[in-house]
């Protein structure tokens, strides 16, 4: 799977011109001939916590249907961060449609980051989710999910690729890089982490949005400038490496559970 990585300086609450930039890189993507181009968390608004201005009903929702209608013009899945307001309660929600325009699934962040509003002002979600792009069977994760290692194991099986994406500042972009590429290893599983850039809400950003292989080696990554980095993404590489040093089977799930239980 050919994989772009788009790392955006995304205008504050901006939802009209964000997405008219993400039209043009989808377009740039498909004529790379990528399969699937990726967008960082909250993609068209910024890290906010303006729900009232921000969120949208996802059954109805305007950001949704025109990444759809951009999917589907330029043949390529799309996936993308957006914050979605139902039944009294707002997601942080990464999204993933297909090359037809068709909503492949959806991931709603399990992790709020509580070291700053989000955490009073978004619930988390309760599911994981996997899902298939040609060959490559991924998982979804946002921000502050990297964090907790625990939910990486959970998908880990059943995946060959995990994706991130994130607003994640600067101040702690060091720790951003080693927590990916410390994912991959102990997962033996590709990940793909997606930052933005720019400056929003008086916080700086800094990109360096980047992917490992299933080694924990360095695929591609781009330092603080906006654009999009290409990667390749072959699961067969995955499989044949957890084949080849068999470390997932000498895991002792029962017993992690029962000594945190303890």
């Amino acid at each position: 799977m050919k994989l772009a990585l788009c790392q955006t300086d995304i205008i504050w609450e901006n939802k009209e011109d964000n997405l008219k930039a993400a039209e043009v890189f989808i377009k740039e993507a498909a004529e790379n001939e990528s399969d699937f181009i990726v967008f960082p968390e909250m993609s068209f608004t910024g890290f906010t916590v303006n729900v009232e201005k921000c969120g949208e009903a996802f059954e109805s929702s305007e950001t949704l249907n025109s990444v759809m209608a951009m999917a589907a013009e330029n043949k390529i899945a799309v996936g993308f961060g957006m914050i979605v307001r139902e039944e009294g309660k707002n997601l942080n929600r990464f999204v993933i449609v297909d090359g037809k325009g068709e909503l492949l699934g959806f991931y709603d962040k399990i992790h709020p980051f509580s070291y700053s509003p989000e955490g009073r002002f978004f619930t988390g979600g309760e599911r994981l989710l996997t899902l298939k792009i040609g060959d490559c069977r991924l998982s979804c994760f946002v921000c502050y999910d990297l964090r907790f290692p625990e939910i990486f194991t959970a998908a880990g099986d059943g995946s060959d690729l995990f994706v991130v994406i994130a607003n994640w500042p600067a101040s702690r972009i060091s720790q951003w890089s080693a927590l990916l590429r410390a994912r991959a290893i102990e997962n033996q599983c590709c990940i793909a982490g997606v930052n933005r850039t720019g400056e929003g809400d008086s916080i700086v950003y800094n990109g360096k949005t980047a992917a490992f292989d299933c080694y924990g080696n360095l695929l591609a990554e781009r330092d603080s400038a906006p654009g999009i980095t290409y990667c390749e993404i072959i699961p067969d590489n995955v499989s044949y490496y957890r084949n080849k040093f068999r470390m997932r089977p000498d895991r002792r799930t029962e017993l992690y559970s029962r000594l945190f239980k303890a």
